[in-house]
């Protein structure tokens, strides 16, 4: 999955391609909470959203998000922000 994104009238490509949020060595590259929700909106059909969780990692941040299944059973989602965390609104 390759996701185009427009920040400040530049745009740029962030290659998902190998990130599947599963680890955070498979962290989504994200450049907003917002992208996050998407991304498991679009990923998960008919889950709930359980939780989010910031955690570090050898130093940087990720955000988890934590679904239920329809079936119930429990998905989490990595999300490596260090693109945007810490740098303000």
């Amino acid at each position: 999955m390759s996701i185009t994104l427009a920040s400040c009238g530049a745009s740029r490509n962030i290659d998902n391609s190998k990130r599947d949020g599963s680890s955070f060595e498979k962290a989504i590259l994200v450049k907003s909470i917002s992208e996050e929700y998407d991304y498991v909106r679009s990923n998960c059909s008919g889950c709930q959203l359980k939780g989010q969780a910031l955690v570090f990692d050898k130093k940087k941040p990720y955000d988890i998000l934590t679904a239920t299944t329809p079936d119930g059973k429990e998905k989490q989602y990595y999300f490596d922000i260090s693109k945007f965390y810490g740098k303000g609104f």
